[in-house]
């Protein structure tokens, strides 16, 4: 057998399978050193097998030790030979030892019944240790596959993702449904809804919308979940979706959401490139709320490159577009929630432009049908002290008008 030098003997301790030096064997082997087996290392002289030899060499200030050689350098590999070899010869494994060795096995994918024979103990034995891991990974694959439902991913694709039957899909739904109705934590009552200014949470984004007016929204004018006689949940279609804060409502509410933007800024969670002037994909359909907060005529800086952004006759024009384009995916009766700012032209000059008046009249037009206006004010601190100064001076009120129109497809 070979020998190596003691000190290039690597030992790594997350490949070794022992958790504890036992004294009483380092002092027996010091005894007999020369007549001990080698040491098994890898190729790259990782130590696999021997490690009270090796501490027995090095309290004997042996300057060589007698080495195997194992012929892989995979650390999965090397782990498990260090395990079987430790089961197998000497001081074996312990129970304690084992059952502390069962998860991170379960956790290199290794099958329970693969463990079972490494540790050489019972399939029993290795359920009841990976029990607490298992029922982990459990919820985070239930929660998974809902949170795939609500992407508007079908039953039978959720099953093949997660590798799973379409019986274990349609559990999972029923129980993340059953006996769950969520309402917003602002729940407003009245059509003139105080809700303040943005949640903390919320990500600042361009136009940004109060989470409390889209939960709301989500709450009014859609259908909670139901179970009977089959699974439904309500879908919702943001096709501006900025920062995707559609997506945490419809979450928080428990309904289906479909996210498209001209200019996707995030990638952890599923919004598509879509041009709304364009026309939506045969996905969107079977809509139950299109919400539609669209960017105004006049606010060039924020949203650069778009059609909302030209002049007022502009605007209007890309309006009737998008409400032309929103009809196709719409289930009869569904609905669309409006955000609009009716404004001057300018802060505290211009003409009176009514985008509420002017944008309902060209829907009612197309079919629409008006099924209720909202007033959502603006919050009063959005104006720095300097513009209501200018304000007083020029005896003109500031505006803060926000409206909600909810437009019902006939």
């Amino acid at each position: 057998m070979p020998l190596i030098k003691v000190d290039d003997v690597k030992f790594v301790k997350e490949l070794y399978p022992r958790f504890e030096l036992d004294n009483y064997s380092v002092n027996q082997y010091r005894q007999s050193i020369d007549l001990l087996p080698p040491i098994l290392i890898s190729r790259s002289n990782t130590l696999i097998d021997g490690y009270h030899r090796l501490i027995a060499h090095k309290l004997e200030e042996r300057e060589e030790i007698e080495v195997e050689y194992f012929e892989s350098d995979d650390e999965n590999e090397i782990f498990i030979e260090a395990i079987k070899r430790n089961n197998s010869h000497g001081k074996q494994l312990s129970i304690d030892e084992k059952q502390k060795l069962t998860p991170i096995l379960y956790n290199k994918d290794i099958s329970i019944e693969e463990i079972a024979l490494i540790l050489a103990i019972g399939k029993t034995k290795v359920y009841g240790w990976t029990k607490t891991i298992r029922d982990k990974e459990r919820e985070e694959r239930d929660a998974e596959a809902f949170e795939l439902y609500l992407q508007c991913w079908t039953q039978e694709q959720i099953a093949d993702k997660l590798d799973v039957n379409q019986a274990t899909v349609s559990r999972v739904m029923q129980d993340s449904i059953d006996g769950k109705m969520h309402t917003p934590d602002n729940l407003q009552l009245y059509n003139l809804w105080s809700v303040g200014r943005l949640s903390q949470t919320q990500l600042k984004y361009p136009g940004q919308t109060p989470q409390d007016i889209v939960e709301n929204l989500i709450y009014y004018y859609t259908e909670p979940p139901q179970i009977n006689p089959h699974i439904q949940i309500s879908k919702v279609v943001d096709p501006m979706a900025g920062s995707g804060i559609v997506r945490d409502a419809c979450r928080k509410l428990m309904r289906k959401y479909q996210l498209y933007d001209i200019k996707p800024v995030r990638e952890d969670i599923p919004i598509k490139k879509n041009d709304v002037l364009k026309g939506l994909p045969d996905e969107a359909k079977n809509t139950d709320l299109v919400y539609f907060d669209p960017p105004y005529y006049n606010l060039m800086s924020e949203y650069p490159d778009n059609g909302f952004t030209g002049s007022y006759e502009e605007f209007l024009h890309v309006m009737k577009l998008s409400f032309n384009n929103f009809l196709p995916i719409l289930n009869e009766g569904g609905r669309v929630a409006l955000i609009l700012k009716p404004m001057n032209e300018e802060m505290l000059a211009g003409d009176w432009l009514d985008l509420t008046i002017d944008c309902t009249q060209i829907a009612r037009e197309m079919g629409y049908v008006l099924e209720k206006r909202i007033t959502a004010p603006l919050s009063t601190q959005q104006f720095k002290a300097h513009d209501v100064t200018r304000a007083k001076e020029r005896r003109i009120m500031l505006n803060t008008l926000r409206d909600i129109v909810i437009l019902r497809r006939p």
